[in-house]
């Protein structure tokens, strides 16, 4: 059961901030937060369909909603955080932006990989530096930190990726139990597949292969909120709780395997599948 807009705004308010918010799953995280009364600090690189979910934030919930165009995996990040929200008490981070790349390491190419380790872990790095601070300061806030499935064990043809997911989780982790006596709530979310514009556009899965359909992101949304200061990590999605918990008992050697057969099995590269 949700706390009341009060409660959660009280421990968690009175601003938000979700970084990767232009659509999709950001989006729905945003307006998730607004449904309970935090205001919210919306960030991404394309500036125009952020001030578009910024504007439904203030017109569907009636909350005050500002958006910052920043690119997470720009050298100057911290900068532009530090002067873009600055002067707002931001009480609740989610970091949702990530980078990846499908195919063989050999074939990306070190510059990709430097991007995806720029914006899945040292953008992370910033905002739990430039935040977690205060927060724990002030003996409260939470962080969500979006990992994923492939973060769990190394995923072959998606081998950075799942590298600097599993640092995101394993990150979150540690915060969890380094902040939790402070009052500082941290979750890792195992991100499953979820039905949104770049998990089709980007992530080159066919969704009829799946084993489950993909979760809309509004169900996922809700019961990541949800679980703060509940629990440590997630997977959402019932059915994917009960498979993650197969997979968590599995030796890690069976873990990557299976995780890699898995996604040779629904992508649509080919190569990937043919490997």
């Amino acid at each position: 059961m949700d706390q009341s807009s009060a409660e959660f705004a009280g421990r968690y308010g009175p601003w938000g901030l979700v970084l990767g918010a232009s659509e999709g799953l950001g989006a729905a995280y945003a307006h998730e937060l607004a449904r309970r009364g935090l205001n919210v600090v919306v960030a991404a690189r394309r500036a125009e369909p952020l001030a578009g979910v910024a504007a439904a934030l203030r017109d569907e919930h009636g909350v005050d909603a500002r958006s910052v165009a920043v690119d997470l995996g720009a050298p100057d990040l911290v900068a532009r955080l530090r002067r873009a929200p600055d002067g707002l008490d931001v009480g609740l981070v989610i970091h949702n932006g990530t980078a990846d790349f499908i195919g063989r390491f050999v074939e990306e190419g070190y510059d990709d990989a430097q991007h995806q380790v720029a914006v899945n872990v040292l953008s992370v790095l910033a905002v739990c530096d430039h935040y977690g601070g205060p927060m724990v300061a002030r003996g409260r806030g939470g962080v969500i930190l979006m990992s994923s499935g492939a973060g769990v064990a190394g995923t072959a043809g998606l081998a950075v990726y799942s590298a600097t997911k599993s640092f995101q989780l394993t990150l979150a982790q540690a915060l969890h139990e380094e902040w939790r006596a402070d009052g500082v709530d941290v979750v890792g979310v195992v991100g499953p597949a979820i039905d949104t514009p770049n998990f089709r556009r980007s992530f080159d899965h066919d969704p009829d292969a799946l084993p489950h359909p993909p979760l809309a992101p509004e169900i996922v949304a809700r019961e990541v909120v949800d679980a703060l200061g509940q629990t440590m990590e997630l997977m959402p999605g019932e059915v994917n709780h009960a498979g993650y918990e197969v997979l968590s008992a599995m030796p890690r050697m069976d873990q990557a395997r299976a995780l890699s057969a898995r996604f040779r099995a629904t992508s649509r590269d080919p190569k990937v599948s043919s490997t």
